[in-house]
């Protein structure tokens, strides 16, 4: 049978089944693909294209009109076109699509503006300004394992107890396609580890989440929210004026990394990225040190005109 735009949502249940049964997607990269599926049938409705029929030119003019309608940034349709292209793959297999089309189409060109990050002392500002309350020693530890491990948030309230390693020197987080990764914790992510485990989890412990790490205050797995939370008050107790949120720790600890001088093979690793593509974004958030470095120490990266007296460009690094 033909898959057009009046049955691609038909499909979509035997699709995200196979995702989940055969390549163990989690939850929330199911209900990602289950959106981007909607986008696409609403594309094709507006477009009058058949989903057999849509190639590159097809794809990009839904692209196109998700973007100008609907406000999708580029990633947004970057992960709509990976969703898209695992349906299709799908599809033909089950023999739904005569072929596929849709895997030439190129990917939108992302990170034209570049990813927002804090400061080392706005994210030392923000580690301490955990809300006073019986629950501050969670908190803290909550903030201080986002920062120190760059894990997503999902990752974050997803670690177990067994995952703690190695004297809690080390935390095992589970990614996307749940992937696992051990990424090392600091003396200052230790020690808030350490107090909330000592002094506050045993009076949290309940059935529902005796093997998870943060709990609620009910003792249950705390949530994706809440943590949102946690991290959007914290930055607001912290005077920090742009907008905060649990992924810019995840930017900021990358940042940082590589600003410190760290490897990006080991920054992707760290971060759980398949592709190096996906860390180098980071490169160029320090453009401006480089900018700064260029101009110091290249010949003739300053006109002699605008020198300062007594010094020679020239010569700049060479002392």
């Amino acid at each position: 049978s033909r898959l057009d735009a009046a049955n691609v949502l038909d499909a979509r249940r035997d699709f995200l089944a196979y995702c989940r049964l055969e390549l163990g997607l989690s939850a929330n990269t199911l209900a990602v693909y289950g959106n981007a599926l909607e986008h696409l049938y609403a594309g094709l409705t507006e477009t009058k294209v058949a989903f057999a029929d849509a190639g590159p030119d097809e794809i990009a003019r839904i692209m196109i009109w998700l973007r100008d309608t609907r406000g999708h940034a580029a990633s947004t349709l970057a992960t709509c076109l990976v969703a898209w292209r695992m349906y299709t793959r799908w599809a033909v297999a089950e023999k739904l699509l005569p072929r596929d089309r849709v895997q030439l189409t190129q990917m939108p060109k992302l990170w034209t503006t570049l990813p927002e990050v804090l400061s080392v002392d706005e994210v030392e500002a923000l580690l301490l300004a955990a809300p006073d309350g019986p629950l501050r020693l969670r908190d803290r530890c909550a903030l201080e394992l986002l920062y120190a491990c760059g894990g997503r948030a999902s990752e974050v309230v997803g670690i177990g107890l067994a995952d703690l390693r190695e004297g809690r020197s080390l935390v095992r987080l589970r990614g996307k396609g749940n992937k696992e990764r051990l990424v090392p914790l600091g003396d200052k992510a230790r020690t808030a580890l350490r107090r909330y485990l000592d002094d506050l989890r045993p009076t949290l412990t309940s059935d529902a989440g005796q093997d998870r790490l943060l709990l609620s205050k009910r003792g249950k797995p705390l949530s994706r929210q809440t943590l949102w939370t946690l991290v959007k008050t914290a930055g607001t107790l912290a005077g920090i004026t742009k907008p905060v949120y649990t992924h810019l720790l995840r930017h900021s600890f990358a940042t940082h990394l590589l600003e410190g001088g760290a490897d990006l093979r080991a920054v992707q690793e760290l971060l759980g990225h398949a592709n190096l593509t996906t860390t180098q974004r980071y490169t160029h958030v320090d453009a401006r040190r480089l900018i700064e470095v260029h101009r110091r120490f290249h010949p003739r990266a300053v006109d002699a005109s605008q020198a300062k007296p007594g010094r020679n460009p020239s010569r700049d690094g060479r002392k």
